[in-house]
């Protein structure tokens, strides 16, 4: 049985990386509402294939061994959510411009997700899911 007083949460790669890269200007609230997700009654998952990105963003920013240490830490924090054929048939024909945006938004829309927590929250209007910034959902929640 689902408790209604929390929360499914997808984060999307740019708020996994402000969470993950202490020098990006949101990662603050990333990380508060990592910490809520970690204890605090909310639920955060995120795509495999946005730690694929994050993952591919760290690597060559920090090196392979960094990369590794802060996908290891988001996935000790999140559930992690499978990506395959249904999303991408969703994310073809769902009308959004960026296939990667399609695919997490069908990623939300199909593992029931109240917020998908982003840094480009224009990306989903078309969504049935809401989408907002960490600061946002912080103010609106916390």
């Amino acid at each position: 049985m689902r408790d209604f007083n929390s929360r499914r949460l997808l984060f999307d790669t740019n708020v996994l990386l402000d969470a993950v890269c202490k020098e990006r200007p949101q990662s603050a609230e990333a990380c508060e509402v990592l910490h809520r997700c970690n204890g605090g009654g909310d639920l955060g998952l995120a795509a495999v294939g946005s730690l694929k990105d994050a993952y591919y963003v760290l690597q060559r920013q920090y090196g392979e061994a960094q990369a590794r240490r802060s996908v290891e830490w988001l996935r000790e924090l999140l559930v992690i959510v499978p990506m395959g054929a249904e999303e991408c048939e969703l994310s073809l024909g769902c009308g959004e411009p960026d296939f990667e945006d399609g695919l997490i938004r069908a990623c939300a829309e199909l593992n029931c997700v109240d917020v998908i927590l982003t840094r480009d929250a224009d990306a989903y209007k078309r969504s049935k899911v809401r989408a907002m910034t960490c600061a946002e959902y912080l103010e609106t929640f916390g």
